[in-house]
């Protein structure tokens, strides 16, 4: 026995000790649906107790062996909503764009997708986990749709038995991997290009508890950004509140244009192009709009968070995860930032050099 267990173990051993054929544990191991869940999960404890791992190399030959024809279904992953917003999810460019590339990258790769919001009560980890199971699903892309952005500790469970990944923020605790955009170098990215412009005074505009849920990554890339500037050309950030929030919000935001003048104002929130509008300021004569998030659609000038390739790299993490049968919190957080690029818009013009 010691000597058989010497030698690297491969998917023939695994089948032999299953009494299976190699077809069965090669389909078991990548979760396919075609194999029951008890079978797949006894082959996956088989291939653990003899210690066997892929070869990287053979993987990926297969890989494009099965590119090259239609890719059949493999199983279905899931998409967690956490939490309830004022609109639907839907409704949201980014979330909207999430889902939609999310979707198109697994079905390319032979999965469907489903999905379910988690709100609290209503549904009990158990029976989400009973859902899950019966579908056949260990692969979760997770957004929060929430403030403050946080992972409600009763899921454990779910985490514990899925492949996870977080889209869109980076989860404190678990300290799950996640995709998301790099925010702080999208506003170093924004400032530098305005200045280039020939801007001289850019400001931020953003809801501080947002951010904050970003890790202060928006905040954090302007301050880096602004140290670029003479000391006198630095703002302060000035903290932005929907009007059903804080009835004060618009008049606060006036106040802080006059104390500091900016030239162009980076944001994430459309609703200051009006409170500008109704100053008697002309967008972008008098001082010029970025937007921080720029959706398709919007004319603002902006950055293109790249929102697709954010749900197509979740999916990638997802899937390498379900074939290397990594469950659960893994031991160190993997992350993957996605990078944005500028895009112009009527908001802004030429600054004044």
């Amino acid at each position: 026995m010691m000597g058989r267990m010497a030698q690297t173990p491969t998917i023939r051993t695994i089948a032999k000790l299953a009494g299976v054929s190699n077809a069965t544990v090669s389909l078991a191991l990548r979760g396919h649906p075609r194999i029951t869940s008890k079978v797949r999960e006894r082959i996956r404890r088989i291939a653990a107790e003899v210690g066997y791992r892929s070869d990287p190399v053979v993987a990926n030959l297969f890989a494009q062996l099965r590119s090259k024809k239609q890719t059949p279904y493999q199983s279905t992953l899931g998409f967690l909503y956490i939490g309830v917003g004022a609109q639907p999810v839907t409704d949201i460019p980014t979330f909207r764009e999430w889902i939609g590339a999310c979707e198109m990258r697994a079905e390319s790769l032979g999965y469907s997708v489903d999905h379910f919001t988690w709100t609290g009560p209503e549904l009990s980890p158990a029976r989400l986990i009973q859902i899950l199971d019966t579908r056949s699903i260990r692969g979760l892309a997770v957004t929060i749709y929430s403030e403050p952005a946080m992972l409600p500790p009763e899921l454990a469970p779910v985490w514990q038995r899925s492949a996870v990944v977080i889209i869109g923020r980076k989860p404190v605790s678990p300290a799950l991997s996640f995709v998301a955009n790099d925010q702080y170098s999208t506003a170093i990215q924004a400032i530098d290009t305005v200045v280039k412009l020939g801007h001289q005074r850019p400001g931020l505009c953003i809801n501080q508890e947002l951010d904050e849920s970003l890790q202060w990554r928006f905040a954090g890339g302007f301050c880096a950004g602004q140290l670029k500037l003479p000391t006198k050309r630095r703002l302060p950030i000035c903290p932005f509140d929907r009007l059903d929030v804080d009835p004060l919000a618009e008049k606060k935001f006036k106040a802080w244009i006059k104390r500091h003048r900016p030239d162009v104002i980076l944001t994430l929130h459309l609703e200051i192009k009006d409170w500008i509008e109704n100053m008697g300021l002309r967008i972008p004569n008098d001082v010029g709009l970025v937007h921080l998030d720029k959706s398709p659609g919007l004319d603002w000038a902006g950055m293109n968070q790249n929102n697709e390739l954010v749900g197509r790299a979740a999916v990638d993490l997802i899937v390498g995860q379900l074939h290397r049968n990594e469950w659960g919190v893994p031991p160190f957080q993997k992350s993957m930032l996605i990078g944005s690029t500028w895009s112009p818009g009527k908001t802004l013009s030429l600054g004044r050099a």
